[in-house]
């Protein structure tokens, strides 16, 4: 990670370390993150934003988002409310744990995009958040009763894969003659789905969970250069549709 990616995943994971969480209550992380700006210890780091990649303040925040809804989904809570990112993002892929693949990330962006969860169980859930900066690890725990659940997690089923569309090239004025930066990355598009199976005492209790879903949009790479740059690639002209009769 950037070293302001770091300082907001750093900043925001603080923020939920040592809450309490009611029996039958809904988590919001919204809610418990509170206000994302600079004054508050956030930096501008990359997001998602209008269909594009760009600096904005609180990038990083969504790996803390992705790292609780991983807890919270091998934990057998019930999810409330969880949003994927518009694309398949390289490093929520990776092998963390028991899990490898696209399927599990949760975006954020608050107040209007929240990821929720409900403790269903008895008791109180304690959750505590650490990050190890040297191994570049966010670790999730969660303390409470064990009250006898089991969770099995199918791996990712990846559909309908997309290839990327050609990069695009635009010009950026306050880059030097030659001079050529990459602003977006190219991820395949693809419909993925993940199923678990919670159980206690060799019987399923959560049945009528639908499997979870998740479309990602095909994403293509951006690069900018300045003026006067030369060997430029000509994109490839899109065919025009012919006319429906």
């Amino acid at each position: 990670s950037g070293a302001e990616r770091l300082q907001n995943i750093q900043t925001a994971a603080a923020r939920f370390h040592g809450l309490l969480v009611p029996p039958g209550a809904v988590f919001s992380f919204a809610e418990a993150i509170g206000d994302i700006s600079l004054d508050s210890g956030f930096a501008e780091a990359l997001i998602i934003y209008g269909g594009r990649t760009i600096r904005g303040i609180g990038g990083g925040v969504c790996q803390v988002s992705t790292t609780l809804f991983r807890a919270v989904w091998f934990g057998g809570y019930p999810v409330v409310e969880r949003n994927a990112h518009a694309y398949r993002v390289g490093y929520y892929e990776q092998p963390t744990g028991s899990w490898q693949g696209p399927g599990l990330d949760a975006a954020v962006f608050t107040p209007l995009v929240d990821f929720k969860f409900r403790n269903d169980t008895p008791y109180w859930l304690l959750m505590e958040t650490y990050v190890n900066v040297s191994a570049g690890r966010l670790t999730w725990k969660f303390y409470s009763t064990p009250d006898g659940r089991q969770v099995e997690v199918s791996p990712a089923r990846v559909e309908n894969v997309v290839p990327a569309p050609e990069p695009l090239y635009e010009e950026n004025p306050e880059l030097a003659a030659g001079e050529i930066k990459q602003v977006d990355f190219a991820a395949d598009g693809a419909d993925v789905t993940v199923t678990r199976v919670i159980t206690r005492d060799g019987v399923r209790i959560n049945p009528d969970e639908p499997p979870l879903r998740t479309h990602y949009q095909p994403w293509r790479a951006i690069y900018q250069y300045g003026p006067g740059t030369e060997g430029i690639p000509t994109p490839t002209p899109e065919a025009t549709p012919s006319p429906t009769p």
